[in-house]
């Protein structure tokens, strides 16, 4: 039974409590981003902060302020490189946990049936979707955040209509995975589909930007609407395995007729029965 989508980011967050094997999915990217902030910190400390000194210097800048000036640029830009890698990692482990979750629910044949995809199409899929295409639905949602900030000055109604406004690009990118990937969707089937199906995703997806809207908390729930998502899509498609069910119940050819009932004569023989 499909639930009411605006449940579906709740039930996410007692899901993900409950399975600690998909726990793993959501903390390896920190920890990977934490090193590579480390890496990129000290490489950049090596490598570019004389260089960007050396050219302010020569540039007549006072030596003081060429070191001081570069000092914080490095910081700058070690932060913006960790920012760019964990944009591009988030992506890929936000697929893996969503695919962590149909297993767990056990949902492990939505992986045999689904659409079969060629390698290729899903590496390019997979670029285009982790490099180019997130980054435009990531900046498309702060864009319709922004624009859609001052709502909140109208006490609760306000918040209301912003979280359902930004509700719809939101479930669309948390959905996005299942499209390409076990559909066989394009990216441009994918958009009409979500359109098509808007009222569905932006109450999916204002639950799910209200929970984000929460100060460090979102931190988790970033996680657990993916795994909502992904529970949304396993009673979808459960759902469709009964119609389909149905259908081909009700188009079955019925191939022995039944046969009327044998009636017994006066004279204790059978209907039917030749008599000598």
């Amino acid at each position: 039974m499909v639930a009411l989508r605006t449940t579906y980011p709740v039930q996410g967050i007692f899901f993900f409590l409950a399975h600690p094997q998909l726990w793993t999915k959501t903390i390896c990217p920190f920890f990977l981003t934490l090193l590579f902030g480390i890496i990129s910190l000290v490489l950049s400390f090596v490598f570019l902060l004389p260089l960007q000194a050396h050219a302010l210097i020569a540039a007549h800048c006072p030596a003081w302020l060429a070191w001081l000036v570069s000092v914080i640029f490095v910081l700058l830009e070690s932060a913006l490189m960790d920012i760019i890698f964990f944009l591009i990692l988030i992506p890929l482990f936000q697929d893996a946990l969503f695919d962590a979750t149909l297993k767990a629910r056990g949902m492990t044949r939505m992986f045999e049936t689904r659409v079969p995809v060629s390698g290729m199409t899903l590496c390019c899929r997979g670029i285009g979707i982790g490099v180019v295409f997130v980054w435009f639905l990531v900046l498309a949602q702060i864009i319709v955040l922004v624009i859609t900030a001052p709502l909140h000055l109208v006490p609760f109604l306000g918040t209301v209509v912003a979280c359902f406004i930004n509700g719809w690009p939101f479930a669309w990118g948390a959905l996005i995975h299942y499209d390409l990937e076990f559909r066989g969707f394009s990216i441009a089937e994918s958009r009409r589909n979500a359109w098509n199906r808007r009222g569905d995703y932006s109450q999916f997806g204002m639950v799910a930007v209200a929970l984000e809207l929460i100060p460090f908390f979102n931190l988790l729930f970033m996680w657990t609407n993916i795994v909502g998502a992904a529970l949304w899509m396993a009673d979808e498609y459960e759902k469709n395995e009964r119609l389909i069910a149905q259908q081909q119940s009700k188009q079955q050819p019925d191939f022995y007729q039944p046969q009327p009932p044998l009636q017994q004569q006066s004279s204790g023989s059978w209907y039917g029965a030749v008599h000598a």
